[in-house]
Formats: C-alpha cells, structure tokens, sequence
C-alpha cells in the first residue's frame, strides 16, 4: 500500500511538470521569417525589434530572410508550419492582394494566427543627387517626352509600390519602364549606379539622402512627412496615388491565444523601446502597433479592398 502511494505520489509529480513544462513558452529560439532581402528597411527593423523581443522572451528571435513572390514566402510557409508558435512571419499589405493575383496556398481569413500590427513604411519617389529632374513635374514631363525610357525600380513584380506607381503613370498619362528587384537594398544600389532613373523608396532612402546622394522628388504618402516639410505629396500635385503598406507578425492558424498573447507582448514592448524607436527614426517610419483582434480586423478588411482593386486593375489592363 505504501508503495502504491508513493508511486501514485511519483506520477502526479511528474504529470505536474510535464504540464508546466509544456505550458512554459518559449522553451528554445523563435524563428521570424522577414520576406525581404537583408539590409533593407523591414529587414533594419525587425533586427532591431526581434533583439528587444527576444529579451522579453527570454529566447531569442531568429531572422529567416526569404526574399522573392512579391513578399509572400513568410505567408506560405506558415500554412506549412505547426502552430507552435516556434514559426513566425512578417505579413507586408502584399499579402492581402497576392491570392487575387496568383493561386496561393494561403488564405488571409484562415491561414494566420495575427499577433501584433508594427509600422507602416513612409515611402517618396527618390533620385540620385545629380538627376536631372528637380521635381516631379519635370520628371512626368520627360516620361511624356519619352514613353516608356525612364526606368523605374520597385520591390517585387506586383508589389504594393510597383502597383502604386502603375496607377501614378496612368492617372499622370505618362508610361514608365518598370524594373522589378528583390529588395529595397538592391534597388537602392540600382539608383546610386545609374542603372534605373527613380524608385519608391522608404527608409533605406533616408541616410543617403543625408549623405547627399539621393533626392524625393514627391513623397507618396497622404500628408507632407516631418523629416522633409518642404517635399510636396503626390496627392497635393492632382496624382492621387499613395502608398499605404503596414506590416505586422502573424503566425500559422491554430497558435494558442496564450502564445499568441506572450509574442504580441514582447513585440508591443520592444516596439516602443528606445532601440525600437531609434530604428523607427532611421528609418522616417512611425509605430503603428495593433493587437490580435485589431490586427485580424484590419486584414480582413484590406483583403476585401484588395479584391476590388485588383479587379480594377485588370479593367484597365494594368495587371494580367
């Protein structure tokens, strides 16, 4: 009998901390999947917030650069990643439009745990210093001189900037020569060599325009920006086109709220942390912090906006 006790004693023991165990998360590193080339603007930025994260974790969070599909690689490997919450990645807005473009294996609706909503990118069209064009009107006039001779880099084949700017060219009446690159990195160093005339550029743009080597001829965002109050928008010039494209962290369908909850919690810290918002400074972003549901809301809503805007686009015969 005694020996029954104890061994009844031994296994509630065990059962206990093999349920504590299982509940302790995370247990080893997180891996977040950037969709994106390193050193470009996500990519500065996730290092710097998935570093703050991971302290919070205490694990550390684990970049996985897979550039290409228009930033959507991070968004198909979830749909093959257990809901662990080991498996994250960084939704771009391409996100919501690719399954109405491409056949994907995922579905904004179902495919994804979303966690945390992060910033939005502050994007203008940007020149090299030594351009010939000095504003946007005098660059719309020599696409119109030149149809389709000025060449124009963008990250991804239908990515949220190149369809932008498609949608620009039409409203102006103008025809631009459209390069697709795999990341903002390399469309950065495409201007800096003369290899292509302009590019919508975000943050990456920032400190070469300090350096003196790139300009914003017009910014392609609602407002003028803060850092630079003298550059009209697109919009103030009569081209109502602008550039929104918030990023966030989701993780596959299924992910226990609590995980779900732990994770949104260390990125909503580091977000706000003073490394956070030194690389949100860099890089002339803001927070744009969202919560679980906040988060699924919204991309349910931007995916039906998508929806139209695609079948838009194909009316006027600017995507296949």
């Amino acid at each position: 009998m005694r020996l029954l006790s104890r061994a009844i004693a031994v296994a509630a023991l065990l059962a206990t901390a093999g349920a504590a165990t299982a509940e302790t998360y995370p247990q080893r590193p997180v891996t977040l999947i950037v969709p994106y080339a390193a050193g470009g603007p996500t990519d500065q930025h996730l290092r710097a917030v998935a570093d703050e994260a991971g302290k919070a974790l205490g694990q550390p969070v684990v970049l996985d650069n897979r550039p290409g599909a228009s930033g959507t690689n991070g968004a198909a490997a979830l749909v093959r990643a257990a809901p662990d919450g080991y498996t994250l990645a960084v939704l771009p807005a391409s996100v919501y439009r690719e399954p109405f473009i491409n056949k994907v294996a995922f579905d904004p609706a179902r495919s994804f745990s979303y966690v945390v909503m992060l910033s939005d990118y502050t994007f203008g069209l940007a020149v090299k210093a030594d351009a010939p064009w000095k504003t946007w009107q005098e660059f719309a006039a020599d696409a119109a001189r030149l149809p389709g001779k000025l060449n124009v880099g963008a990250t991804g084949a239908v990515g949220t900037p190149r369809i932008v700017m498609d949608e620009a060219a039409e409203m102006a009446k103008i025809q631009l020569n459209m390069v697709p690159f795999k990341g903002d990195a390399e469309v950065t160093n495409a201007i800096l060599g003369g290899h292509i005339d302009a590019a919508p550029l975000s943050g990456v743009a920032v400190p070469h325009i300090e350096a003196g080597k790139m300009r914003y001829l017009v910014m392609l965002t609602p407002q003028r920006v803060k850092r630079y109050p003298q550059v009209p928008t697109l919009r103030e010039l009569g081209v109502d086109a602008v550039i929104d494209s918030p990023y966030g962290i989701a993780g596959p369908a299924g992910m226990d709220p609590a995980r779900v909850k732990t994770v949104h919690d260390a990125f909503r810290k580091a977000l706000s942390s003073p490394a956070g918002l030194r690389v949100l400074e860099q890089l002339n972003q803001q927070a744009n912090a969202m919560d679980p549901e906040q988060y699924r809301r919204y991309a349910l809503a931007t995916t039906a906006r998508e929806k139209e805007r695609v079948a838009r686009l194909r009316q006027r015969g600017l995507l296949d």
